[in-house]
């Protein structure tokens, strides 16, 4: 009877003062301020054994139980190590999975006690992942929002990192290829492990990494917040400062060495530019110029020192002969056969080329002979018809390729 009553008192003892062991278990780090208004709720505690004194200090301490009944209940987990505790089940599994395998072998042995041990371990594995993905749902959800220190909130976002990288370690123990070696051909075993167990796994992985994911997300936003926290704490002691004092005015001048958030701006060229309009620097302007002309010469003549050999030659009565192309004088002997009364009825481009034996090719032959009509079309046009023959390469049916051009004499009516 007496256990029933002390359990009593204690949950009566927390029943009633719920609303302030709240706000001490998540906004005080489970420590009661020694104050008048704290005396009933710390002598209920110290008497259930819920409280204790802390040595060299004021104030009392939760006990660690009662904080972790509120933060199941509220299903608010804590960050813990909780990698230990799956290689350590982990462990626990392959050793009573041996055991099991053991008991097979012999004849009386109880294999169904050993079977029962698996079961068991399989679900405290399954309870512990489950526990530790609704543990970092809450840590993702909550971002560490009690603790105020943005560098204790870093810290505590890049351990959660590290044990979430921890955990994907111990689960590479129950990879498919480690569980085929435990199940070898047990059929009891392969529904327990490659269904229940297996299934539960790869759920709470894909929750793990997602809140792995938006710890990382975290992290480089609490990097951010923390550069510009910065800039605020000086802005807000600025603006402090101006309050107390609305006549204040920094002054510069007294500080020797500026702070670095003052020194922000690119170096400054200074450069000046001569007035060269001005009537009264122009002698110093042209001795500048001259001066200036010397070191340009000085400098090239450095540079192309075969420039003081080459001698100017005076040729202005010399009468230089302009030679002409033989293509162009192999089409206009072309066009004067064309002109002439003995011209026959029909020629072509090609049989000119090979008469003429023109030293170029057939297609600049064809080019200038072309070019050359178009510049005498107007004479051409009444006594010639231009026909030009083509044909097309598949698949490019839009170019036509030029095989031969041909000169008709038209019929003249003498009406």
């Amino acid at each position: 009877m007496g256990r029933r009553e002390d359990a009593k008192a204690a949950v009566g003892a927390l029943h009633r003062h719920t609303d302030a062991l709240s706000d001490v278990c998540y906004l005080n780090q489970g420590q009661i301020d020694e104050v008048a208004d704290n005396d009933t709720m710390i002598s209920t505690l110290q008497k259930n054994k819920l409280a204790y004194p802390i040595d060299g200090l004021s104030g009392y301490q939760l006990h660690g139980k009662v904080r972790g009944l509120f933060d199941h209940v509220t299903r608010r987990h804590r960050y813990r190590e909780s990698h230990s505790r799956l290689a350590g089940l982990i462990e626990d599994l392959e050793s009573s999975i041996l055991s099991y395998r053991h008991a097979k072998t012999k004849v009386h042995t109880d294999v169904d006690f050993a079977l029962s041990e698996v079961k068991e371990i399989v679900m405290d594995i399954m309870d512990a992942i489950g526990d530790t993905v609704e543990m970092f749902h809450s840590v993702v959800n909550d971002e560490f929002s009690v603790v105020s220190d943005i560098d204790e909130r870093i810290r505590q976002t890049r351990r959660c990192i590290d044990d979430i990288s921890k955990i994907n370690i111990v689960f590479e123990s129950l990879g498919v290829s480690q569980m085929q070696r435990w199940v070898n051909v047990d059929l009891q075993l392969e529904n327990l492990l490659m269904k229940i167990l297996k299934s539960h796994v790869d759920r709470c992985l894909l929750d793990l990494v997602a809140s792995g994911r938006k710890l990382h997300d975290m992290l480089a936003k609490l990097i951010t917040d923390k550069k510009f926290q910065h800039v605020n704490n000086l802005i807000d002691a600025f603006s402090g400062k101006f309050k107390k004092d609305p006549g204040y005015r920094p002054n510069i001048d007294s500080v020797e060495t500026p702070p670095d958030c003052l020194i922000q701006s690119e170096a400054i060229f200074i450069g000046g530019y001569a007035n060269t309009d001005s009537a009264i620097d122009e002698v110093t302007l042209g001795d500048i110029a001259q001066t200036a002309m010397e070191k340009r010469e000085a400098k090239l003549t450095k540079e192309h020192p075969e420039a003081e050999n080459i001698t100017v030659e005076h040729r202005t009565s010399e009468t230089i002969e302009e030679e002409i192309d033989p293509l162009i004088i192999s089409v206009e002997q072309l066009f004067d056969a064309l002109m002439s009364p003995a011209a026959p009825d029909s020629l072509s481009a090609c049989y000119a080329y090979r008469a003429l034996n023109v030293n170029a090719t057939l297609e600049d032959w064809m080019l200038t002979v072309m070019s050359y009509y178009s510049a005498q079309k107007r004479a051409i046009d009444p006594l010639w018809k231009l026909r030009i023959s083509t044909h097309i390469e598949e698949p490019i049916n839009g170019t036509h390729y030029v095989d031969d051009i041909t000169f008709e004499r038209k019929v003249v009516s003498h009406g």
